[in-house]
């Protein structure tokens, strides 16, 4: 949280109190959307692609087995996952991840991490 509220009062100094948080830095400082823009354009936000490369670099930094098979949406699989086997409710998953409500996309993102535990079959006696 300090991180992110650091980041925020960075934005909000640069004239950026809206839109994307991953915005792209130039080497010079300069933020994508704030009053001068980072690199060529003024896009506002990073791509996928590069939130996919600064997942897998920071897999590797932190020493990972296998680094390049993390990605953006492994995080957003795992955030999910992880709430959803802690007892969050559904409604609250759906607002948290952004997806719309009522949306069944949701579903798809939580993961069965443990197949044999997880079988809602487990324990009926058939």
């Amino acid at each position: 949280m300090r991180v992110l509220k650091a980041w925020l009062a960075v934005l909000a100094e640069r004239g950026v109190t809206s839109g994307a948080l991953l915005r792209p830095v130039d080497r010079h400082g300069g933020i994508g959307g704030a009053t001068k823009s980072a690199g060529r354009g003024s896009r506002q936000r990073l791509s996928g692609q590069t939130i996919n490369l600064i997942v897998k670099n920071a897999a590797a930094l932190a020493g990972l087995d296998r680094p390049e098979t993390y990605t953006a949406h492994g995080l957003r699989a795992g955030g999910a996952t992880s709430a959803a086997k802690a007892g969050a409710p559904m409604s609250a998953i759906t607002t948290h991840g952004r997806w719309a409500d009522g949306s069944p996309v949701v579903a798809g993102y939580i993961r069965q991490a443990d197949k044999w535990n997880d079988n809602p079959m487990r324990g009926v006696g058939l």
